[in-house]
């Protein structure tokens, strides 16, 4: 679906039978505050809600399998966003909703995009469910109040966490080989609990 409207509309409700929200679809509608998404959801596409400020509620986005680049970038979304379906989060995803408190990432995420999150400064609260996941640089970076995180992902690339002031508390999961350069930077970070099953801490 794409659709250029005015920028007046509050509420947007996508039709069951949608598949994709195609590029750039509502972005920019700074007015809009609720999107009600359809079960038939699989794809989001790039930039599909960039740029609309006041959007603050979407429901059904857990039905949804890939979330393109860009596609919630710099909303307003609050409170929790459960990923159920989500297979992949590309870049900037959902960067810059600061008042985003809560993400969870279920067992199907295979893979979150550079600065997927970044800037989100109230999340409080990161689950990632998923036995191993693929993340790519400063995806989590700036979560300014994320307190603990649990992941087992092969490569924790740069900047992954970087400038999350508040967090302390890290636990890595079996598979993780690599950390890479400010991966913890800036953080409060102090020490590490690794998986016994991990060979490359535990040779």
């Amino acid at each position: 679906i794409w659709y250029i409207g005015e920028n007046t509309i509050t509420k947007v409700v996508i039709p069951e039978g949608v598949e994709t929200i195609g590029p750039y679809a509502f972005a920019g509608l700074t007015a809009l505050k609720e999107v009600e998404l359809p079960s038939t959801l699989k794809k989001i596409d790039q930039g599909a809600f960039l740029g609309c400020t006041s959007l603050e509620k979407v429901t059904g986005i857990g039905n949804v399998k890939f979330i393109n680049a860009n596609a919630f970038t710099a909303c307003n979304l609050q409170n929790s966003i459960t990923l159920t379906n989500a297979i992949a989060v590309s870049d900037y995803a959902f960067a810059y909703n600061a008042n985003l408190k809560s993400v969870t990432l279920s067992s199907n995420t295979q893979s979150v995009g550079a600065y997927a999150f970044a800037g989100c400064r109230e999340m409080a609260t990161l689950n990632i469910y998923a036995p191993k996941i693929k993340l790519s640089q400063f995806a989590f970076t700036d979560c300014k109040k994320l307190a603990s995180v649990s992941l087992n992902a092969a490569v924790i690339p740069t900047g992954t966490f970087y400038g999350c002031s508040n967090l302390t508390s890290v636990t890595l999961g079996k598979d993780v080989a690599v950390i890479g350069e400010y991966a913890f930077g800036a953080t409060s970070v102090n020490s590490f609990t690794v998986n016994a099953e991990n060979t490359t801490f535990f040779p």
